[in-house]
């Protein structure tokens, strides 16, 4: 009962979260959205499971933010209650619940409630498709099988990280007792095979397209020029902010012990558990010496790795009950502190910044804001400004002529942000000069057959046009700036231009 309470009353508030939150939509959702209007079986760099789901919910609820969003919390609510009866199944009630509240209490988990990325439905089938291994393996029906396949294939779509699941499952058979024996019958195989063929027609729709949502995910994997060291440091050291700082550390003693406990003590629990966990983060940790990893690719190994970590805590016999509590209680607490933090930091910048300014001018004393708290610092000045922007260029579209003008820009933040926030939704182009595919922008019909139309082509603050499209028209004339402000800071900024008398690209 108090489980569901609990997950309840999350699910309530990353809802009411959504509906209330001042944030427009990241440049990514605005990016899957734009997806949802183009439904296919593959898109640039990724599967179509994002834009299918985001094209479900504002099918049923209309094209507005929260509609865009609602997913995130629905799959938050899943991998909630999947994590749960994984750790009631595995363990315990108590120790279920507690891996509930501290993941829930992670930065990483808290943004995932609230911003639909691929991220939340992979989380949730990678989870549910473990969940359903375990009852599997526990003889509890042949069907659980082919529903853990059926989650398989569902993960694939979301994300090709979710095949770690494949070769963490076959080590757990492999080392863990008693279990090679499911390895001479079919059924672990026919759970391959089902997830294999429903990611088939997305292979194919690669194929067709150059191998694009393959071939860029791996071209991510390069060492740009910095040191191995340099490149782990930026993989490793932000796991605690994802994480915060002490449920990190929980979480690196819960991998421990596990690995401890299912190789040393042959104990089935923590074998499970650590085969699920340690194979993609360890392989995520020695990517990061040869090249660049972002911190969120190593994100569904944490989801055993909390029950893991809650476990090793509760079933430590050296210490005494009293540290037990305090451990779980201070891991938990700091993460709600740190997510109530990254939830609020925005309105909690606006007091900092106020708060200096009017000491500013009642001690006389010459303090910018701006310096003691830069703008660029600050992730949520991603998340602002595009509605502003939206209706600006609504304004100027409106006043030169919807009929014969088409919207343009350099950057695909500025594309997808410009779709979704100026009125009626019109297609926005990508002007991509360097004749490569870039983005999903590239894959679709481009703007060639506009010979006669004219433009607004939209750039970052005092950025003018590339000259060689600006020669592709009669005459092209700024128009329009544009400054965003959080209080007196300016945190972005754009150009607006009036390109007439388009006449095309070729021979400029």
């Amino acid at each position: 009962m108090l489980f569901w309470c609990v997950a309840g009353g999350l699910f309530l508030f990353h809802l009411l979260y959504i509906w209330l939150t001042p944030f427009d939509l990241s440049p990514d959702e605005a990016y899957y959205w734009d997806w949802s209007r183009h439904l296919a079986m593959g898109y640039y760099s990724k599967p179509p499971m994002v834009a299918w789901l985001i094209a479900l919910f504002t099918k049923l609820g209309g094209t507005h933010s929260f509609f865009v969003r609602v997913g995130a919390a629905l799959f938050s609510l899943g991998s909630t209650v999947v994590l749960f009866y994984l750790g009631r199944i595995m363990f315990n009630a108590r120790t279920g619940l507690w891996a509930v509240l501290i993941a829930n209490a992670t930065p990483g988990f808290a943004v995932g409630s609230v911003i639909m990325t691929i991220d939340p439905p992979l989380i949730f089938f990678w989870g549910f498709t473990i969940l359903l291994l375990q009852r599997a393996v526990s003889n509890k029906g042949n069907g659980y099988w082919y529903m853990a396949g059926i989650s398989l294939g569902f993960g694939l779509l979301c994300k090709y990280t979710m095949v770690a699941v494949v070769p963490s499952f076959l080590c757990y058979l492999v080392f863990a007792p008693g279990k090679k024996r499911w390895l001479r019958r079919r059924e672990p195989y026919l759970f391959i095979l089902i997830g294999l063929l429903m990611l088939a027609p997305t292979l194919y729709w690669n194929y067709s397209n150059q191998w694009t949502s393959v071939a860029q995910p791996a071209g991510l994997v390069d060492n740009r020029n910095l040191s191995s060291f340099t490149t782990f440091l930026w993989f490793f050291g932000p796991q605690a902010g994802i994480l915060s700082p002490l449920i990190f550390l929980l979480v690196l003693y819960g991998l421990w012990q596990g690995g401890i406990r299912a190789i040393a003590n042959r104990d089935d629990r923590y074998s499970f558990l650590f085969w699920h966990a340690m194979p993609l983060f360890a392989f995520f940790l020695i990517l990061s010496l040869f090249s660049v990893c972002y911190v969120n690719w190593a994100a569904p190994a944490y989801f055993t790795a909390f029950i893991l970590a809650v476990a090793a805590v509760g079933e430590n016999k050296r210490w005494r009950i009293r540290v037990k509590k305090r451990i779980l209680f201070w891991a938990l607490l700091i993460g709600i502190i740190t997510s109530s933090l990254l939830f609020a930091m925005d309105r909690a910048r606006k007091v900092a910044v106020a708060s200096i300014d009017l000491w500013a001018n009642i001690s006389g004393t010459q303090i910018s804001g701006v310096k003691v708290i830069p703008a660029e610092k600050f992730f949520s000045n991603r998340l602002l400004g595009w509605r502003e922007l939206g209706a600006e260029v609504t304004k100027l579209l409106d006043a030169v002529g919807r009929e014969h003008t088409f919207l343009i820009s350099y950057k695909r933040d500025y594309v997808s942000e410009l779709a979704f926030y100026v009125q009626g939704n019109p297609s926005v182009y990508l002007l991509n000069l360097s004749g490569r595919i870039e983005s999903q922008y590239d894959l679709w019909e481009g703007f060639e057959d506009k010979v006669g139309f004219n433009a607004l082509y939209v750039t970052k603050l005092d950025r003018d046009p590339p000259e060689s499209f600006a020669r592709a028209f009669d005459s092209v004339t700024a128009i329009k700036t544009i400054k965003i402000y959080v209080g007196k800071e300016v945190i972005n900024g754009f150009s607006i231009f009036y390109c007439r008398g388009f006449h095309g690209l070729k021979g400029t």
